[in-house]
């Protein structure tokens, strides 16, 4: 198994659900982080540790930290440079680069095809789709040097099963998906690994997303907890696993696309029913 701590680790997305569950967790595996959102993130790490999934935070401080924040920056993953400025922030903080890359940051935008404005299908793609592909780019060379490394990629359910309201989402999921498993296919016996995350729905901002046509609502019964979910891409990066399913809808959701997934396209279609 491998041990992430003192790993120097780059987290997109940090302010967001995942973002910080997932700081937290590494920080109590040990981990030396650089964050970075659109908003620059909090460097405090009682901040994180104290914080509970539902986004409340406990009080008092918290003695057993094991890892540390090397610091944060705001970044905006939409362009190309926008993604190089944060390629060089962080070399400002880790010269040598990072250990592990953590494509997090996403968006969605829930619409059909023809519902979901120009401006808004091609945000999704850029910062779901292209800025991984841009971070990849500029980090990997340094992980190639080492013959060590690791990229996790947060792809989704809808990146397995395509539902119609989730077009544009979904279409960027499948390619981080594929992103994920062409990269590994090359890179992984060269000594750096790619890990895919497939979550169901969790309670994070993105059941929040701006809705295009009919509106439909996500029952609060069905969401995962982001402390679940992030544990299990943990253990998934510690085993250096190319693909994980946290919990009990994203396996059940994989293993039956697999083994019949003509009902579950049918399935999936059926939500228009009840937008």
């Amino acid at each position: 198994m491998n041990n992430l701590k003192g790993k120097t680790i780059l987290i997109t997305g940090a302010s967001g659900g995942f973002g910080r569950e997932l700081t937290k967790q590494l920080l109590e595996k040990g981990s030396d982080l650089i964050l970075t959102d659109l908003k620059t993130p909090d460097t405090n790490v009682d901040f994180y540790l104290r914080r509970k999934w539902n986004g409340n935070v406990e009080n008092g401080s918290v003695s057993k930290t094991q890892g540390k924040i090397l610091g944060s920056f705001s970044g905006d993953l939409q362009t190309g440079d926008g993604c190089k400025q944060v390629y060089q922030n962080t070399l400002k903080l880790s010269p040598r680069g990072v250990d592990v890359l953590i494509n997090n940051a996403g968006l969605a935008f829930k619409g059909g095809l023809l519902e979901v404005p120009d401006k808004n299908w091609n945000l999704i793609l850029d910062v779901n789709l292209y800025a991984p592909i841009h971070l990849s780019r500029l980090f990997v060379p340094a992980m190639l040097e080492r013959k060590q490394g690791q990229i996790v990629n947060l792809s989704s359910v809808a990146g397995q099963v395509a539902p119609g309201e989730l077009i544009y989402y979904s279409v960027s999921k499948f390619g981080i998906r594929a992103l994920g498993e062409a990269m590994d296919s090359d890179l992984r016996k060269k000594g750096v690994a790619v890990t895919n995350v497939y979550p169901f729905f969790a309670d994070t901002g993105i059941l929040k997303s701006q809705q295009f046509g009919k509106q439909q609502e996500i029952p609060m019964s069905i969401v995962d907890s982001p402390v679940d979910v992030v544990r299990a891409i943990i253990r998934g990066m510690e085993k250096r696993k190319l693909h994980v399913f946290p919990g009990i809808k994203s396996k059940t959701i994989s293993f039956l696309n697999r083994m019949i997934p003509n009902i579950v396209h049918k399935f999936a279609s059926m939500s228009d029913r009840f937008r």
